[in-house]
């Protein structure tokens, strides 16, 4: 028969097959169906022959497209397969990874927490020593403006008492003077009763009292009394004297308190 012969050139496959192995096995059925067809042409038979034709094509074609079907479907199968296989990998790869950022930032924090203790201690004895420093500075500071409270009103009352000094001097050289010209009044009225004997001029000088500073010089310096110019001037010294030890002192606060 011809049905017969045509079905043993094209065995149906169980197993699945690849895009290639479809195409070949396809190129196969082809050629099959081409010599069934010469062979029905040169059949006695052609009404007979034509039926069984068609009903091999429809049968051939039934069976490729089963065959296709089922191997479409082991192919979907596996990719679906591998998709699945691919998706527990990626799940497996981002739970690891995840777990090793959690140990890394656990690890992270432990040091940072460490650095911060071994921080605290150094960093608490700096600041202590700083806050002892600026208190330290501070009462310094207290005491310099202190001493220069006083150091301002021994000045002022220096000044007071060289001003008071320097007032009793002229007043006393003036009296001086004064009595140096009653002296001199008195030896001119002697003169015009008493030619004979005629004593000599005395020679006043207006002398002033010597400054508690200068006691000692005017007491060493062989009984040399000190005019008003010379005390003006010792008074002016002494005023030079103090304005550059005030300002001495100022560059030495200054120069401590960059040091600090």
């Amino acid at each position: 028969m011809v049905s017969s012969r045509l079905y043993v050139g094209c065995p149906n496959a169980k197993k699945p097959m690849a895009k290639a192995d479809i195409s070949s096995h396809l190129i196969r059925c082809n050629t099959d169906l081409r010599r069934a067809s010469e062979q029905v042409l040169l059949s006695e038979k052609p009404a007979d022959s034509l039926e069984d034709l068609r009903s091999s094509i429809f049968q051939r074609i039934h069976d490729s497209n089963s065959e296709i079907l089922s191997k479409v479907n082991a192919v979907e199968l596996g990719v679906h397969g591998d998709l699945l296989k691919l998706q527990v990998l990626l799940c497996q790869s981002l739970e690891y990874a995840c777990r090793v950022l959690e140990m890394q930032g656990t690890t992270q924090a432990t040091q940072i927490n460490d650095l911060k203790k071994g921080l605290m201690a150094p960093v608490g004895t700096i600041f202590g020593d700083l806050f002892d420093i600026k208190k330290k500075q501070r009462e310094q500071d207290a005491k310099l403006m202190a001493l220069d409270g006083q150091i301002a009103a021994i000045r002022s009352e220096q000044l007071d008492f060289q001003t008071k000094i320097a007032a009793d001097i002229l007043s006393l050289s003036t009296q001086v003077g004064d009595i140096a010209d009653l002296r001199s009044g008195d030896a001119k009225k002697g003169e015009i009763g008493s030619s004979s004997r005629r004593p000599p001029p005395v020679r006043v000088e207006r002398l002033p009292l010597p400054t508690p500073i200068n006691q000692g010089e005017s007491s060493s310096g062989h009984g040399r009394a000190l005019s008003v110019e010379e005390a003006a001037e010792m008074v002016r010294e002494a005023d030079r004297q103090a304005d550059r030890r005030e300002r001495e002192r100022e560059s030495e606060r200054r120069l401590r308190r960059r040091g600090h």
